[in-house]
């Protein structure tokens, strides 16, 4: 699988997950000429929630219990129990860790 979204994940609408990108390393070359890269995996680790119109790109890991603030764009895994945001994602805080499993009703 390319893309892996584990058990209570929040997705937001709009929120785009790209697993490839356009290879662009020849400037002798137009873009559409040089075709993709190599399809990376995204996964979306347990309890992360990720909110709208956020964009993931290829090869990320978000962290369990991890927060995407909304219109992020994120270019680096996220470590688990963290809040990311901005356009390219950075850290905003730690979350407090708790143990799994959480009883859901």
């Amino acid at each position: 699988m390319n893309i892996t979204i584990e058990d209570f994940v929040s997705i937001g609408s709009g929120v785009h997950i790209y697993t490839s990108n356009h290879e662009f390393s020849d400037t002798t070359r137009p873009i559409f000429e040089q075709g993709h890269r190599e399809v990376q995996p995204v996964v979306v680790e347990k309890g992360a929630w990720i909110g709208a119109n956020a964009i993931i790109l290829p090869g990320v890991t978000v962290g369990m219990n991890s927060v995407v603030g909304a219109g992020s764009v994120v270019t680096k895994d996220v470590v688990a129990f963290t809040v990311v945001a901005g356009q390219p994602s950075r850290v905003i805080k730690q979350l407090k860790q708790y143990r799994y499993p959480v009883t859901i009703v």
